[in-house]
């Protein structure tokens, strides 16, 4: 199982999907999916990414995303980065599913505890700015 996802600093509001594997195809029914789905405040909607070969696939449509690419071996800077760790630490640590089902069943616990939790995703997420 591959998962998807984003988060919104401010706002605290998690959007991921899961998928079988990830490829262009898979990366652009997310960013179909999350245009769809996702209020957009502002008008730059950044989508900080690593640099997976299906990111950089010239034919995506981005839709209302500007595509922001990090520096090689940085995903520190990356804030979803930060809530990953957060998901693995509270819902896969010491944790062994029998079945593929049971894995999804404990994924899909483990993504709605995300979308659910929006104060603590913008401290565990938050961008520091400078003064």
């Amino acid at each position: 199982m591959n998962v998807m996802g984003m988060i919104r600093p401010r706002e605290g509001e998690f959007f991921g999907c899961q998928f079988s594997h990830s490829d262009r195809d898979c990366f652009q029914a997310y960013l179909d999916e999350a245009n769809k789905t996702i209020r957009f405040n502002d008008r730059r909607q950044l989508l900080i990414m690593d640099n997976a070969s299906w990111h950089k696939i010239k034919s995506l449509e981005w839709g209302r995303f500007e595509p922001v690419y990090l520096p090689a071996y940085s995903p520190d800077l990356n804030p979803i980065e930060r809530l990953w760790l957060v998901l693995k630490a509270e819902f896969f640590t010491d944790h062994v599913s029998k079945t593929r089902e049971a894995l999804i069943e404990r994924l899909d616990q483990a993504l709605l505890w995300l979308i659910e939790r929006r104060d603590e995703n913008k401290r565990t997420c938050r961008i520091k700015t400078a003064l």
